[in-house]
């Protein structure tokens, strides 16, 4: 269980420094166990156009079956939850999430 826990920890923080270092994207909230806060904000878009924008692309990465993101309201604005915990996710599963969510966050 320990090594899972640390697993789960180590694939949380590599995906968080890849959102922290992605333009347009964000991190809300301190990563400390293996549940990230984050949004995708372009350039220009706001208010309720990113709320839009943000229950759009989770909703086109839930709808297509290969992973499960929470949206949630933080601050009044809509966010979206990544917990990374599931028994048999691996590196590989998470760098294959954080390229669906840039390619579903790029089409909305």
């Amino acid at each position: 269980m320990q090594e899972r826990l640390r697993r789960d920890l180590a694939n949380a923080s590599w995906l968080a420094e890849q959102i922290a270092a992605a333009p347009g994207w964000r991190i809300l909230a301190p990563v400390r166990l293996q549940t990230l806060c984050v949004r995708h904000e372009p350039a220009g878009v706001t208010g309720e156009a990113l709320d839009r924008h943000t229950l759009d692309w989770v909703e086109h990465v839930n709808r297509s079956g290969r992973a499960y993101l929470t949206p949630a309201v933080l601050d009044r604005r809509w966010m979206v939850r990544v917990s990374i915990g599931a028994e048999f996710t691996e590196r590989e599963n998470v760098r294959t999430l954080w390229t669906l969510m840039r390619e579903e966050a790029e089409r909305s």
